[in-house]
């Protein structure tokens, strides 16, 4: 029987308890300032000690935000280094994660020189990241890039789509390729750590994710842009979920979104969907249903399996939820928007 590393994944279960819950986001949804949410978090447990050194009254919102973003990446590092886990195949993947977020941001602003990534990269993230994020912030070509990233998965992506870098490159393919190489290594890393049916569950873990990210993505392109079956498939994350490979094939095909919503219908996830969840219009409910669906299966990975690395998934993915929540809140009340409103962008417990 393979190590399970039962203490990280008791300390996860621990500190997932001291998660929000519906009566605080009902309650910070009738807050009226950035103030008063930095004020309400301090009292609870899960931000008690991220925020015990604020000042409310001068808590900028963007500073708020980027707080709540950070903490998400230590809190997963501080699980990992309970039994010495960071260095652990597989157990990297939540900073394999913001590898992908820095390249893709390194590449979009490359156009206007170094100095606009410099200015916009997560530098607190630098000591953890497998290459150089100085080298990469100082390249101004792409050769110099690729050079940043010799000895990484990375550097044979970036050569061939930055082939095309001057005369028409595809960011969009870039970033999907980059994503795919991100996923490729974990699914490979966790063969290597996770065995049996803890195995079993976390294929089906990143499974549900990769096809629930697929499928919103595959919803917004036909519902917007009328996408066709070649452009749905080239936008796709190419790695295998859980939906067969003909289900997938009838949902990029369908001609229209009614055809989409049908065949989507009669899938495992079709079946699981919230079809009445609201009045809101069918885009807006859709939206929320996808993406509480990412919750409810992370929260059921989270409860039935004790190994860390199916705990250390799925928590990633509910924090994530919990910070865009909380994101989705801040900048609510400061454009104004309604308790209503905000209700139904929120994934929670209710």
């Amino acid at each position: 029987m393979p190590n399970q590393y039962h203490a990280t994944a008791a300390a996860i279960r621990t500190a997932y308890g001291h998660r929000l819950r519906a009566p605080d986001y009902r309650d910070l949804m009738n807050l009226h300032s950035v103030a008063e949410i930095v004020s309400y978090l301090k009292e609870t447990d899960g931000y008690r000690e991220l925020l015990a050194d604020l000042e409310p009254a001068y808590t900028h919102r963007g500073y708020l935000e980027m707080l709540l973003k950070r903490n998400l990446f230590m809190q997963c590092l501080r699980f990992c280094r309970l039994e010495h886990l960071q260095n652990t195949p597989f157990f990297r993947f939540f900073i394999y994660d913001y590898e992908i977020r820095e390249l893709v941001k390194k590449i979009q602003l490359m156009p206007s020189g170094p100095q606009a990534y410099i200015s916009a990269m997560d530098a607190w993230v630098g000591p953890y990241l497998g290459f150089s994020q100085e080298k990469l912030a100082r390249a101004e070509t792409p050769e110099e890039v690729i050079t940043a990233l010799a000895g990484t998965p990375y550097a044979a992506v970036m050569k061939k789509h930055l082939a095309k870098y001057g005369s028409g490159l595809n960011y969009t393919a870039l970033e999907i390729a980059l994503r795919a190489c991100y996923l490729e290594r974990t699914l490979q890393e966790a063969e290597k750590t996770v065995k049996g049916t803890d195995l079993d569950a976390l294929h089906k873990l990143i499974g549900e994710q990769v096809d629930l990210i697929n499928l919103i993505n595959a919803y917004r392109l036909k519902r917007v842009f009328h996408a066709d079956e070649d452009t749905l498939r080239s936008m796709m994350l190419p790695i295998q979920g859980r939906l067969p490979k003909r289900i997938c094939e009838q949902l990029y095909a369908a001609p229209d979104i009614a055809a989409f919503i049908e065949v989507l219908k009669t899938t495992r996830y079709g079946r699981m969907l919230n079809w009445n969840l609201s009045e809101a219009p069918e885009s807006v409910r859709l939206e929320h249903a996808f993406q509480t669906l990412r919750w409810q299966t992370a929260r059921a990975s989270l409860h039935f399996s004790g190994h860390a690395a199916v705990s250390l998934y799925a928590v990633h993915v509910l924090y994530h939820i919990e910070v865009n929540n909380l994101i989705a809140i801040i900048e609510g009340i400061r454009y104004g928007k309604s308790v209503s409103y905000l209700q139904s962008l929120l994934i929670t417990e209710e």
